[in-house]
């Protein structure tokens, strides 16, 4: 494990400038870090402090909000509560959220099930005795019309109770790992790249991969592997004809490879769910570039690609208690939510990523990071 740290002692809601910088230095040193003991911190003084990531960012969730299924699919199963006077702050968690949550009043929260996106789900029955899967892992961001967020910070409010959870993968591997329930799981994009060999790693510094319009609702009946890595087989893709206009200029080509602003290091990100084409070249040999558009041979060299890492070795469920806020690097990690019973009871988080506007990144040329 070679990421991931935990910070104590910080005060979020009074950050001075050189306090910041080390904390930034910190999340993409490390990645990932818990920030213990944030009970005070209010809503608004999150949103400003993911505002000190990224100033020119929109104040709104990284996948949006107010949208229904038409634009994004599953997602608009999913209710986003945005808390009053926030700034851009939402609410999510699972089950009954009080009678006042920072001016939420009454609101109960059902979260996305994996049942709603795994091609073969988890039986209820094996829910209830503590049973679980990943739910779906991925990076923050709508990505049509917007590319992902900088950074995510989740803070836990109220942790549901209960014993721990037995994770399967039930990929006919056997693998399990356990996990406290109300936790969020994470793996590295900069593990996931430095597990490549030398060619594939030539490869992927320099392909891209591009989304289909209005991606979430693009894809379908498509649905995700046990494991809550990669695409299961079957499943059809809505035809573009009959999503919701869009725009050609909105529908953005990815690099595979996101470079760390503070350490150069390159991670690997890419989202399986969603992805139309594959833009693939080499430099050793020197190749012209091939467009893969058949969503069979994209989905088999997604899933090997991301089977490298999908061992429990190399995926962390970092202890979150009430009053801890975890804030990551979105361009070097990908996480997933974990499904717990009922019976556990609710769970409360503010959660905030921000959504990149749209600047001077022209369709089809490889992105300049250092302009974004």
């Amino acid at each position: 494990m070679k990421f991931g740290a935990t910070v104590t002692g910080a005060d979020l809601g009074n950050l001075d400038e050189a306090t910041f910088q080390t904390l930034r230095e910190a999340v993409y040193k490390h990645s990932l870090i818990v920030l213990k003991n944030q009970h005070d911190l209010y809503p608004a003084k999150q949103f400003e402090l993911i505002q000190r990531f990224d100033p020119d960012a929109k104040s709104q969730h990284g996948f949006g909000a107010g949208k229904g299924s038409k634009l994004v699919g599953f997602l608009g199963d999913m209710p986003y509560y945005g808390i009053p006077n926030s700034g851009g702050v939402n609410l999510v968690g699972h089950g009954y959220q009080g009678p006042d949550h920072y001016g939420l009043n009454d609101v109960t929260i059902r979260a996305v099930p994996q049942s709603r996106v795994h091609a073969t789900p988890l039986p209820a029955s094996e829910l209830a005795k503590g049973q679980t899967r990943f739910n779906s892992f991925h990076f923050d961001g709508s990505i049509y019309g917007a590319y992902p967020s900088r950074v995510t910070a989740f803070r836990c409010v109220k942790a549901p109770r209960g014993p721990p959870l037995t994770i399967r993968w039930d990929d006919g591997t056997g693998r399990t790992m356990q996990c406290q329930p109300g936790g969020t799981a994470f793996f590295s994009g900069e593990q996931l790249y430095g597990l490549l060999p030398d060619d594939e790693k030539d490869l992927v510094d320099n392909s891209y991969w591009e989304p289909g319009p209005h991606p979430f609702a693009w894809m379908g009946t498509r649905r995700l592997r046990s494991s809550g890595m990669g695409l299961a087989p079957g499943g059809e893709t809505v035809p573009l004809e009959d999503l919701p206009e869009w725009s050609p200029d909105k529908v953005y080509k990815f690099p595979m490879v996101w470079v760390n602003p503070v350490t150069g290091a390159k991670a690997l990100q890419i989202f399986p769910d969603i992805i139309r084409k594959l833009y693939i070249k080499t430099t050793v040999p020197l190749a012209s570039e091939k467009v893969v558009e058949n969503l069979e041979e994209i989905r088999v060299w997604v899933n090997d690609i991301y089977d490298r890492i999908a061992t429990p070795e190399y995926i962390i469920v970092p202890e979150c208690e009430e009053g801890d806020l975890i804030l990551w690097n979105n361009w070097g990690v990908q996480h997933s939510a974990i499904e717990y019973p009922d019976s556990y009871g609710s769970r409360s988080s503010t959660s905030l990523s921000t959504l990149l506007p749209l600047r001077s990144w022209s369709f089809g040329k490889k992105a300049n990071q250092n302009d974004l």
